[in-house]
C-alpha cells in the first residue's frame, strides 16, 4: 500500500474521494446488519410481548372458570339435591343464577335428557334433545367438563356449559350444568390493555372461536384460520405468523389450557413493525451517505458493542417472559444500558402493583380478594381431603379511642403492630388478611378445636401487650369458627366467627370464643365465591 502511494500526489479532494469509496461498502454493510439485527430485536420482543399477554389472559380465565366450577360444587352439595326434591332445588338454583353471566343451571341424567332447567318452570315439557355430546364425560371420567360452543335448545343463542358430576361416592347419578354467555369472556377480554391494531382471541378446544377482542359477534361460532389451529392441536405454548379473520398478516402468540383444551391467541400486526423498520431503514441509508467519512474499524467497533447490547437485552427479556428474577446486565452503551434500566424499572413495578393488588397497602397483608380466593380453594380442597380447619375473626378493643384521641397516625402504627404480632401468633402455612379498619381474618388450615383455641389465645395475648409508649391500653377479642362443624363455606363461617366474636365483646372483650353452631345453615351451602363479611366495630 505504501509502494502505490509512494512519490505520488494526490489533491485533498482525490484523497477523500478514495475514502469514501473504501468506507462506503463497508459502512452500508455494517449499518445494514444493525437494521437487520434490530428488527429481529423489534419481532422477538413482539413476540415475547404477545405471548406474555396471551399467558396472562389464559391465567384470567382459568381463574374465572375455577371460580365458576366451585360455586357449582358448592350447588350440587345442597341439601334439596341430595334429598331428592327436585322442585326445591330447582327454586334454589334459579335463585343462584348471576345476572349476565349464566343462563341457566340444567341437570342431565346420563342419557343427556333434561331432568329440570331454570329457563323453564318446574314440571314443564323439557327438550328431548339439544345437550352436548361432552357432557357424556361428567358420568364416565367422573370430573368436571368444560363444553365447546353450542347452541342451546331454549334459549337458541351461543352458550358454553360447565358440568359436574352429581352423586354419592363413585356412582354418578345426575349431571348438573351450568349455561354461560359467552359475552362474558369478551367482558374479560374488553379489560385488557392492548396496543393500536392488537386483536386477543378465544378458541375453544375444537378451535371454534369463543371470544374475541374485536368483531366478537362477527367472527362467534367461526373457526380459526387453518394454519393456526394446526399450532394449537400441536403444542400448549408457540408463536407463529398467520392471517387473522380478515386476512390481516399479524404476528401470533398462543396459549392452550391444559385443563380444559382452550387456548388464548394474540395477534400484532406486522405491518406496526414494518413501518417501523422501514422508517429505520430510511434513516440508516441518510446516515450512511452522511457517514462516509467514517473509517472501518470505527464501524466495526460500534456494530460489535451494538450485537453485545442486543444479545444481553435479549437474555434480560427472556428472564422477564420466564418470571426469573430480572438483574441490570452489564452495557457497554449508554442507549443501550438506558433500555435496560427501563426493563428493570418495569420489573419492579409489575411485581409491586402485583403484590399491593392483592395486599393491604398499610400493613402488607392479604387483602379481602386474595384471601377470598386462597381460602375457597383450601376449602374445596378440605372436602376432598376431610379435615378440620379454623376461621378466626380478629378485633382490636378500643382502636377508635386511639384514632379519635392520638390521631389516625397512631392508629396506623398500632395496625402495623397488630398485623405482625398476628403474623408471629399464626404458623408459617396459616393465612391473615386485614379486612378493613381494625378488623383481620385468620385462616387456619388442619388444625383441631384446641389448636384453634390456643392459636386464638396467642393472637389475644400479643396483641393485647403495650404498644410502645402509647397511653390507651389496646386488646383484641377473637370469635373462632370450625369447618366444616360451624360452616362449610367461607360466608358460613364468617358468619360463624363474627357471632363468637359478638359475644366476646359483650363479655367484656380481651378474650377468644368459640362458635357453638353455624351461624347461618343456608349460607352454609351458599353457591356464592365472593364473600361479603360481617362488620364488627370496635367501641
Amino acid at each position: 500500500m505504501r509502494a502505490i502511494f509512494s512519490g505520488r500526489r494526490f489533491s485533498l479532494r482525490k484523497v477523500l474521494r478514495w475514502l469514501v469509496l473504501a468506507c462506503v461498502l463497508p459502512a452500508t454493510l455494517v449499518c445494514t446488519a444493525l437494521a437487520v439485527s434490530m428488527y429481529q430485536l423489534q419481532r422477538q420482543q413482539v413476540q415475547q410481548n404477545t405471548l406474555l399477554m396471551a399467558r396472562s389472559v389464559l391465567s384470567d380465565l382459568e381463574r374465572e372458570i375455577a371460580v365458576i366450577e366451585s360455586g357449582m360444587k358448592v350447588l350440587a352439595t345442597s341439601d334439596e339435591l341430595a334429598s331428592g326434591d327436585l322442585r326445591a332445588f330447582h327454586k334454589r338454583a334459579r335463585d343462584a343464577l348471576a345476572p349476565g353471566i349464566v343462563y341457566n343451571y340444567i341437570l342431565t341424567d346420563a342419557q343427556g335428557r333434561q331432568v329440570l332447567n331454570t329457563l323453564l318452570s318446574f314440571g314443564s315439557a323439557l327438550p328431548s334433545t339439544g345437550t352436548p355430546a361432552q357432557i357424556g364425560r361428567v358420568f364416565t371420567e367422573r370430573a368436571t367438563v368444560l363444553t365447546d360452543l353450542f347452541i342451546g335448545p331454549v334459549t337458541r343463542k351461543p352458550a358454553l356449559a360447565m358440568g359436574i358430576p352429581v352423586g354419592a361416592g363413585d356412582a354418578v347419578e345426575y349431571s348438573l350444568n351450568i349455561g354461560l354467555d359467552p359475552q362474558r369472556i369478551n367482558t374479560i377480554l374488553a379489560r385488557q390493555p392492548l396496543p393500536d391494531g392488537w386483536l386477543i382471541a378465544v378458541l375453544d378446544s375444537s378451535g371454534t372461536i369463543v371470544g374475541r377482542s374485536r368483531d366478537a359477534d362477527r367472527y362467534l361460532g367461526q373457526k380459526a384460520v387453518s394454519e393456526l389451529m394446526e399450532a394449537v392441536h400441536s403444542q400448549t405454548l408457540g408463536t407463529i405468523e398467520s392471517n387473522t379473520k380478515e386476512g390481516i398478516p399479524v404476528f401470533s402468540a398462543f396459549a392452550r389450557s391444559k385443563t380444559w383444551g382452550w387456548a388464548v391467541v394474540v395477534g400484532a400486526p406486522k405491518s406496526n413493525l414494518e413501518g417501523s423498520n422501514l422508517r429505520q431503514g430510511v434513516w440508516v441509508l441518510l446516515g450512511v451517505g452522511c457517514a462516509m467519512a467514517l473509517g472501518l474499524w470505527l464501524a466495526r467497533a460500534i456494530s460489535k458493542r451494538v450485537v453485545e447490547s442486543v444479545h444481553l437485552l435479549n437474555e434480560a427479556a427472556a428472564k422477564l417472559i420466564q418470571g426469573e428474577p430480572m438483574h441490570l446486565p452489564e452495557m457497554r452503551m449508554m442507549e443501550a444500558d438506558a433500555v435496560a434500566r427501563a426493563m428493570v424499572d418495569a420489573a419492579a413495578a409489575m411485581e409491586k402493583i402485583r403484590f399491593f393488588a392483592e395486599h393491604d397497602t398499610l400493613t402488607e397483608l392479604p387483602n379481602r380478594m386474595l384471601f377470598e380466593t386462597v381460602v375457597n380453594r383450601d376449602l374445596v380442597l378440605a372436602e376432598r381431603h376431610p379435615s378440620q380447619s379454623a376461621l378466626l375473626a380478629v378485633d382490636l378493643d378500643h382502636f377508635k379511642q386511639v384514632n379519635d384521641t392520638l390521631g389516625h397516625e397512631a392508629g396506623d402504627t398500632v395496625l402495623r403492630q397488630a398485623a405482625r404480632r398476628i403474623q408471629q401468633a399464626i404458623r408459617g402455612t396459616d393465612m391473615a388478611a386485614r379486612i378493613g379498619g381494625d378488623e383481620f381474618l385468620v385462616f387456619l388450615g388442619e388444625t383441631s378445636q384446641d389448636g384453634a383455641m390456643d392459636t386464638a389465645k396467642r393472637i389475644v395475648e400479643g396483641l393485647s401487650a403495650p404498644y410502645g409508649s402509647l397511653s390507651i391500653p389496646v386488646s383484641a377479642s377473637v370469635g373462632i369458627a370450625i369447618f366444616p362443624e360451624h360452616g362449610a363455606t367461607l360466608r358460613a363461617l364468617s358468619a360463624a366467627a363474627d357471632a363468637a366474636l359478638y359475644k366476646a365483646k359483650h363479655a367484656g372483650r380481651n378474650q377468644a370464643y368459640m362458635a357453638t353452631e353455624a351461624a347461618d345453615s343456608h349460607h352454609g351451602r351458599s353457591d356464592n365465591a365472593s364473600v361479603n363479611f360481617p362488620v364488627t366495630r370496635s367501641p
